[in-house]
């Protein structure tokens, strides 16, 4: 993946710094210091430097949202209570009739999302009701495929008969259910 030049002299800036701070240190906490140990220090200084860099970029993964990622936000709210209201109906029945509520499949059901939109952003925005839980994210090919719009599929447990109403966050996302 192509970093930006702004990525890259970030990297540079964090490097460096990392690298700077643990050389300093290196050298407060030693007495006497000789040039291979110096070396040495500096060595390490940079690798530390570079491990920092890692993590930093680790901890701000890129997102790539769009209109379709704001419009699921949105529409949560409203998902998270009308879903509440429907597993706690379900449990309800469910402790009535000591038994497994008729109509509820145990199986994933498979959903496709448009083109363009990110598949980790949507499995977190499902699975944050109590109506869907992500199970799976179909590998389909490169990376550069998927960032190029290619349509992702899902396997997803739903609340209820898969047949049921899609939830506002699906119908935000613009998600399919497949047969």
């Amino acid at each position: 993946m192509a970093r930006s030049a702004h990525g890259t002299a970030a990297s540079a800036v964090t490097v460096a710094a990392w690298a700077v701070l643990l050389l300093a240190l290196y050298a407060v906490l030693i007495s006497a210091v000789s040039l291979l140990e110096w070396a040495v220090g500096g060595s390490l200084a940079v690798l530390g430097g570079c491990a920092a860099d890692v993590v930093r970029r680790a901890e701000r993964p890129a997102v790539h949202a769009e209109r379709r990622i704001a419009a699921a936000l949105a529409a949560m709210p409203a998902a998270l209570l009308q879903e509440t209201v429907r597993l706690a109906a379900a449990v309800v029945r469910a402790l009535r009739h000591r038994r497994q509520v008729a109509g509820t499949p145990d199986v994933p059901v498979a959903v496709r999302l448009p083109a363009g939109v990110d598949a980790g952003l949507a499995a977190v925005l499902l699975s944050a009701t109590p109506g869907a839980c992500v199970v799976d994210i179909a590998d389909r090919g490169p990376a550069a495929d998927q960032e190029a719009g290619e349509e992702r599929e899902l396997r997803v447990h739903l609340l209820g008969a898969a047949d049921g109403a899609p939830s506002a966050v699906e119908r935000a996302l613009g998600i399919r259910r497949l047969p």
